[in-house]
């Protein structure tokens, strides 16, 4: 056990105290045993040896304990201190806990919150859409049939034609490939036999024309690179003309496709407007009292770009459409006014189908 400082100086002082006291007493007992008294008396002394070592051990024992006793104060104060601190941390961390648990809760309840009325919104504006579509699906998909098998024989049409014109092409570039082999190999075999004759002449005068022989080699030689390069480059030429016929085809064939991909954005785009119009007019349709399933009145919508409704003429009524019916299809179209997404038209397809348009208005569209 490690003792601390600040009993260490007092304890010192003790003990010299003690010696001193001792050394002094041990002193006067024996300088008395050495007087000789004048007379002699009996006297009963009594004395008490002390044993210096004891005293010290006694006295260091007293210092000890007074160590232990400051050692285990000290101890105790720290224990209940880092009892106090741990109380606190507990309590800190109890704290946080319960708040975040709360954060947590309250967080969690907004999201529910926010997720029923997402789902609600999406549900409503779901079914929405479906009825829309569903009553634009049924007026549009006798004409996206037509459409479809138009698209589709022409489509068939087009590569059969494309099939036809690449195997022509290729029949053509492996005649011109062949020939040129051909041509190639002829040239090849005369040069040969040329030679060949060439060398037994000049053998049979090897002698007398070693130089002529030596400068018609190099003639010969030259000739063939010539008639080889020549070759080459008509055969380069061929391939170049076959390659340039087939890009043209290529280029006309994807102009085509996609003069047929804009032409079906437009029909459908065109498709998309009429519905437009169809359901902006029947949400403002007012059923007058007498009308009757199989009235029918066509009406010739004047527009502008804007979308805005300029005139209207009735072009035909049949017998059977009383006048209450008939002003009640007009006044549903004066009611609109003006059709906002016609405006987001091209140019083209709203001066072609939408300048003056024919609106069949009968009962039987609308289910009655």
């Amino acid at each position: 056990m490690k003792l601390d400082h600040s009993y260490i100086l007092p304890s010192l002082m003790a003990l010299m105290v003690h010696i001193v006291v001792a050394f002094i007493v041990m002193s006067e007992w024996q300088s008395q045993s050495k007087r000789t008294p004048p007379v002699k008396i009996k006297q009963r002394v009594e004395a008490t040896l002390i044993d210096l070592d004891s005293l010290l051990a006694q006295q260091k024992q007293v210092v000890s304990a007074a160590d232990k006793k400051a050692s285990d104060k000290k101890a105790a104060d720290k224990k209940v201190a880092d009892k106090k601190a741990a109380d606190k941390k507990a309590a800190d961390k109890k704290a946080a806990d319960k708040k975040a648990a709360d954060k947590k809760a309250a967080d969690k309840k907004a999201a529910d919150k926010k997720k029923v009325a997402k789902k609600a919104a999406k549900k409503a504006a779901d079914k929405k859409a479906a009825d829309k579509k569903k009553a634009a699906k049924k007026a549009a998909d006798k004409k996206v049939a037509d459409k479809k098998a138009a698209d589709k024989k022409a489509a068939d049409k087009k590569a059969a034609d494309k099939k036809a014109a690449d195997k022509k092409a290729a029949d053509k570039k492996a005649a011109d490939k062949k020939a040129a082999d051909k041509k190639a190999a002829d040239k090849k075999a005369a040069d040969k036999k040329k030679a060949a004759d060439k060398k037994a002449a000049d053998k049979k005068v090897a002698d007398k024309n070693a130089t002529n022989k030596k400068a018609a080699d190099k003639k010969a030689a030259d000739k063939k690179v010539a008639d080889k390069k020549a070759a080459e480059q008509k055969v380069a030429q061929e391939l170049a003309e076959v390659e340039q016929a087939l890009n043209n085809l290529l280029d006309d064939e994807d102009a085509q496709m996609q003069a047929l991909e804009q032409e079906a954005t437009n029909s459908q785009a065109v498709a998309s407007a009429v519905n437009y119009i169809r359901n902006e007019i029947i949400q403002r349709w007012v059923r007058p009292a007498n009308a009757r399933t199989g009235m029918v009145v066509e009406l010739v919508i004047h527009l502008v770009p804007t979308g805005e409704v300029v005139d209207i003429e009735i072009r035909y009524q049949d017998d059977s459409a009383t006048d209450a019916f008939v002003a009640s299809a007009v006044k549903a179209v004066r009611k609109v006014g003006r059709f906002d997404k016609l405006s987001q038209l091209k140019a083209g397809l709203f001066d072609a189908n939408f300048r003056e348009f024919n609106f069949l208005f009968k009962p039987e569209d609308l289910r009655l």
